[in-house]
């Protein structure tokens, strides 16, 4: 199987694609004010302690407090009062080191650890835990080998990689991860919470650093700076994919240059075809997604119904799975097939789900068919669904939100302007997307005037479309 990871770099706006065969199965977007705070170390204070969860609320100066499991405290607390709850060992008012470990998604707060995590590229330090956590198979030769290097009091999870590395690379990737945490502690100790302590990577860093376990063959990006920085992270984390790592140039789309767009084209469709005929039909809601399968006119007539219902739904179990991965739905997920009475022809489709969700790494869970006919099936949530980003909830409907639409004209901007070098892009929208320019997506224009060292104008077209824009050059 060959991989690919492309990375796309605009104003307001990164995103990256991670390619398969050809095709995309992954999409990450990170925007400006809205990435990702995992990772995140903070000074907090304990604001309130729920001994009944048991949980406790800690304040890192968010919009509201953070959630603090008490799985995620048990680590701070003394072994003689874990039984007594989390109570026994927190106060209100107290300050802690915390990590986030969820960023905040609907009506659910920012989660945080009190077990802090620091990750290289053999390993993670878990500073505050003293357990040591081997790679699985490793032999007793290699555990006792490993065992020695680790330090006493401060635990560390362990990659496969390690086992293979020399004892220097080793002990020099658990000192540079030691001498980060002395920093911590040593930042952390004149602050006032609430205070963060250790901020996360750049946008295109994050973004490389989620993905790039993946191992693809290929890393391509577009834009010079952002080259220069994954590249910095490689040498120092991941320097094996150092030669991976090139700069795609272009003042066309890269995703188009890679045959790819139109798979994100599809992502952004509540309908989405299939090869046999018919379609998908996603929808999301608040307590799970729901996917029916719409045969049209696929499923002729009598005689061959069964045969062709089967060939419909071993086509929408590929295309279902993939465009789970893709959007990054999560939670409760639901597959309306079309109806088979074969129970052979089921389990068949219900095979064939399961080896297209094979290789995603939120490990979907398959529960089976329900008494109505339909495939039950989980994913982890692992990030925001890819709706949640780029759209807003309209009766049913994927309607572009207004920082989308105002961040795909900006990013034409940006193509038109490098392909006519001196010309002064004018960006024509509808009165609702230029006030997101002057609002939301302000710092995004922002950064487009910046890079091309001028002001770009904005003009307003009451007569067009909400999703419509042009691009004049002056």
């Amino acid at each position: 199987m060959s991989r690919e990871l492309l990375i796309s770099v605009a104003p307001g706006e990164t995103r990256a694609v991670l390619a398969e065969n050809g095709g995309a199965v992954e999409l990450h977007v990170a925007r400006l004010g809205e990435g990702s705070r995992i990772g995140e170390i903070h000074l907090g204070r304990v604001v309130r302690l729920l001994p009944d969860l048991p949980a406790a609320l800690i304040d890192i100066g968010a919009e509201r407090p953070a959630f603090l499991s008490g799985e995620d405290a048990v680590d701070a607390a003394p072994p003689d009062k874990r039984a007594a709850g989390i109570a026994a060992w927190l106060s209100e008012g107290q300050a802690v080191l915390v990590q986030i470990t969820r960023d905040a998604q609907g009506d659910k707060a920012i989660g945080v650890s009190l077990r802090l995590r620091l990750a290289g590229r053999l390993l993670t330090l878990t500073p505050t835990r003293s357990k040591h956590v081997l790679p699985p198979g490793s032999d007793a030769d290699q555990r006792a080998r490993l065992n020695s290097l680790l330090p006493a009091g401060e635990g560390a999870i362990l990659l496969p990689a390690a086992l293979a590395a020399e004892r220097e690379t080793l002990h020099d990737e658990i000192a540079a991860l030691q001498a980060r945490w002395v920093g911590i502690r040593e930042r952390a100790r004149p602050a006032k919470p609430p205070c963060l302590v250790e901020a996360v990577e750049a946008p295109v860093v994050r973004l490389l650093a989620g993905i790039v376990d993946a191992a693809p063959e290929r890393i391509l990006i577009d834009d010079r700076a952002a080259f220069a920085a994954c590249r910095r992270w490689l040498l120092q984390h991941r320097p094996e994919l150092v030669s991976r790592l090139a700069h795609d140039s272009g003042s066309d789309d890269i995703f188009e240059r890679h045959g790819v767009a139109g798979d994100l084209d599809a992502a952004m469709s509540r309908r989405v075809a299939l090869p046999p005929g018919g379609s998908l039909i996603i929808d999301t809601v608040a307590a799970m997604s729901v996917i029916d399968v719409d045969s049209g006119a696929a499923v002729g007539g009598r005689q061959g119904a069964p045969r062709a219902a089967l060939a419909v739904n071993l086509a929408a179990a590929r295309v279902a799975a993939r465009q789970i991965r893709l959007r990054n739905l999560a939670g409760a997920i639901v597959i309306d097939f079309i109806s088979m009475r074969s129970a052979a022809d089921r389990t068949q489709v219900l095979a064939a789900l399961a080896a297209a969700l094979a290789g995603d790494p939120a490990e979907p869970q398959i529960l089976g068919w329900t008494r109505l006919g339909h495939v039950e099936l989980t994913r982890r949530r692992t990030s925001r669904p890819l709706a949640e980003i780029l759209f807003d909830a309209s009766a049913g409907e994927m309607v572009k939100s207004s920082r989308t639409i105002a961040l795909e004209a900006l990013r034409a901007a940006a193509r038109q302007a490098a392909a006519q070098p001196g010309r002064t892009p004018t960006v024509i929208v509808h009165p609702e997307i230029a006030a997101t320019l002057a609002g939301a997506a302000a710092g995004a224009l922002r950064e487009l005037g910046e890079r091309l060292a001028l002001e770009v104008p904005v003009t307003v077209d009451p007569g067009r479309s909400r999703e419509a824009f042009d691009i004049r050059l002056d």
